[in-house]
């Protein structure tokens, strides 16, 4: 008998700004709001600027690059889902545009993971309806 495949959860969304986040992200494209007055980007989302409190923003599409600036190998899995992945990497992205993103790395072997290794955005289909930005090392898959 087939075992029933197990969905992964979906981000919870607590605010229709961040709804709009990930609603941003389904086009493969990963954006961030940017102050309109003082052109700062930001993330998590947010109704103000911290810089300079404008309510004035505008979604930005990144470039999705960025480098490592931390990283956790997780041995558990904390859902059923997650089950065949471990061990997998749990990083922190700092992106070009400056704004740091929890992630996880796909591609990379955990041994390769550096500190300051460049990475890339890329899209991983978690439903039917929807895909998840995660980020692999520039250029592809490291062994």
């Amino acid at each position: 008998m087939e075992q029933p495949v197990i969905q992964r959860p979906k981000p919870k969304v607590q605010d229709p700004i961040e709804q709009e986040f990930w609603d941003k992200c389904q086009d493969g494209t990963l954006y961030f709001q940017r102050c309109s007055s003082c052109n700062v980007w930001r993330f998590l989302p947010r109704y103000t600027c911290a810089k300079c409190g404008s309510f004035e923003f505008e979604w930005t599409p990144s470039t999705g690059r960025g480098s490592i600036f931390s990283w956790t190998v997780t041995h558990q899995a904390f859902h059923p889902a997650f089950a065949a992945d471990v061990p997998y990497a749990a990083i922190v992205v700092e992106l070009e545009e400056g704004v740091r993103m929890a992630s996880r790395l796909v591609n990379c072997s955990l041994d390769a993971i550096a500190l300051d290794m460049p990475v890339e955005v890329c899209f991983e289909r978690i439903a039917d309806d929807f895909i998840l930005p995660c980020f692999q090392p520039v250029g592809g898959a490291k062994q």
